[in-house]
């Protein structure tokens, strides 16, 4: 069931719109990178954590990961994101709309905040400002559903 307010603290399962497919993390060059995660091998469940310095951005912590303390979605100089420590992690906003779907970007400042985007086969998640032609980034939005 969708969710009407987001709750630091509190897990959550991210679905891509329109699909059963949720946020999970892989295995690629030693690092556990962000990709969507078909239904039935789970996905894994996010946790928001606002920034102490700046309320309306927050952490995404994932709750488990292949490496220890390495559970905070950070994107590289690439804009893919992967899970990092906390003191390496970046900050996201986000709008969760009225039918409880989240539209999230990465952070960098007003002028150079970037949405998420889905690559590849693997549906890799990465922050590189993907807009189509109409100025829409709707591939960018996730149901939000209580784990």
């Amino acid at each position: 069931m969708a969710v009407d307010e987001i709750v630091e603290g509190k897990e959550y399962y991210l679905y891509k719109v329109h699909t059963d497919k949720r946020l999970g993390y892989e295995v690629y060059a030693s690092w556990d990178y962000v990709r969507l995660a078909a239904h039935s091998t789970g996905g894994t469940p996010v946790v928001f954590e606002k920034d102490p310095n700046n309320s309306s951005q927050y952490y995404i912590r994932m709750t488990e990961s292949n490496y220890s303390n390495h559970v905070y979605l950070t994107s590289d100089n690439k804009g893919w994101i992967y899970l990092d420590k906390k003191s390496e992690a970046s900050r996201f906003c986000f709008f969760l709309d009225a039918w409880g779907r989240i539209k999230l970007w990465h952070y960098h400042g007003d002028a150079d905040s970037k949405n998420f985007k889905l690559h590849g086969d693997k549906n890799w998640l990465a922050a590189d400002g993907y807009m189509d032609n109409h100025g829409n980034i709707d591939r960018n939005l996730f149901q939000v559903e209580k784990a």
